[in-house]
């Protein structure tokens, strides 16, 4: 039976990063499900989302950055509110409301308690790590929402131990997988996806491609920086996927050493075209081991990069696809209900 399903996150995490194609996944599998999706933010977003009908309330940004030791505190007196409460007038209520952040959440539930408050946080969902933007403060709520919100689920994108909410669900991305690449393709060596922070470890990966003595791929939005300075450097945007899958599918090894990741779409994104090598000494890493990433610490990181890049014939991914189906099935079941 057809559902109205409302989506709703603040239009300053509406980037080229994964929340977006985190959502999108879910909005494609939603609508063919034959559901109608509506998408509601304070301002315009700057990327595509693939909703039926996409509300918002003012072409500019609501975004103010007040910096705190570092860290920026996200305002929550913007239009987001107001437009959630719009869409649910206008559609006559929904049959599940989706919040992607804390902002959506606590705007959404003061009309509805059918939703699902899906955690994309890093710092919420791994334990002993400090690598987001946002500040403590905004930490802190998001943690005690998580862990206090009584009618509301809590969607869980990894199995994390590090929040106890009192209604989770699995929620992790029904990433559609593209078809794997025959071996004869295999043109490059190393692939690596992200920014150049010191939390995608792009530093490291760029060290790791000297000591190996190959030429990378970087994938990245940061085309310029002198960081990936000897790479062979690409950018892609939403709707470029199919170009983007079809340089992927050429190379015989990506290696991610990202600091945190929650959870980790380039890990997953690459694992439909080769194995995927991540640092262990790292606990996010737990989350994309048992989706078949080698996670390896120390010299063996090297020798495991070497080795995929001397047989790249050996690759099998059953892990991900098992996992991509799992997820399908979670999401439908969310959907559904």
């Amino acid at each position: 039976m057809s559902k109205v399903i409302i989506h709703t996150c603040s239009s300053i995490l509406i980037r080229p990063n994964g929340i977006v194609r985190y959502i999108n996944a879910v909005i494609d599998l939603q609508r063919k499900l034959g559901h109608y999706v509506v998408f509601v933010s304070d301002s315009k977003p700057s990327q595509v989302i693939n909703a039926h009908q996409v509300m918002y309330d003012s072409t500019m940004s609501y975004y103010r950055p007040n910096m705190r030791d570092g860290h920026v505190w996200l305002q929550y007196d913007t239009g987001i509110k107001a437009q959630i409460r719009s869409a649910l007038d206008c559609y006559g209520g929904a049959d599940l409301v989706v919040a992607h952040d804390l902002h959506s959440f606590e705007a959404a539930r003061e009309f509805t308690d059918n939703g699902i408050f899906v955690q994309h946080e890093t710092d919420i969902l791994t334990a002993g790590a400090r690598y987001s933007y946002m500040d403590d403060e905004y930490i802190a709520q998001q943690f005690d929402a998580v862990n206090s919100t009584e009618n509301w689920r809590v969607g869980m994108t990894v199995a994390s131990t590090n929040i106890q909410p009192k209604n989770p669900v699995g929620a992790p991305c029904p990433l559609e997988l593209a078809d794997m690449w025959p071996v004869k393709y295999k043109t490059r060596d190393l692939l690596y996806i992200g920014d150049a922070s010191e939390r995608k470890g792009a530093r490291e990966f760029m060290a790791m491609a000297r000591d190996l003595g190959v030429t990378p791929t970087v994938i990245t939005h940061e085309r310029d920086t002198e960081l990936f300075d000897g790479a062979n450097v690409y950018s892609f945007d939403l709707t470029q996927k199919k170009e983007m899958y079809h340089l992927m599918a050429q190379h015989k090894v990506a290696y991610i050493p990202s600091k945190n990741e929650c959870p980790g779409l380039g890990v997953i994104e690459c694992l439909q075209f080769m194995p995927v090598v991540v640092d262990g000494q790292y606990a996010w890493t737990n989350y994309v081991s048992d989706v078949g990433a080698d996670v390896k610490t120390g010299a063996d990181i090297k020798t495991t990069i070497q080795q995929h890049i001397d047989n790249p014939g050996l690759y099998s991914r059953d892990r991900v696809d098992q996992w991509a189906e799992q997820a399908r099935i979670q999401w439908t079941t969310l959907s559904d209900a």
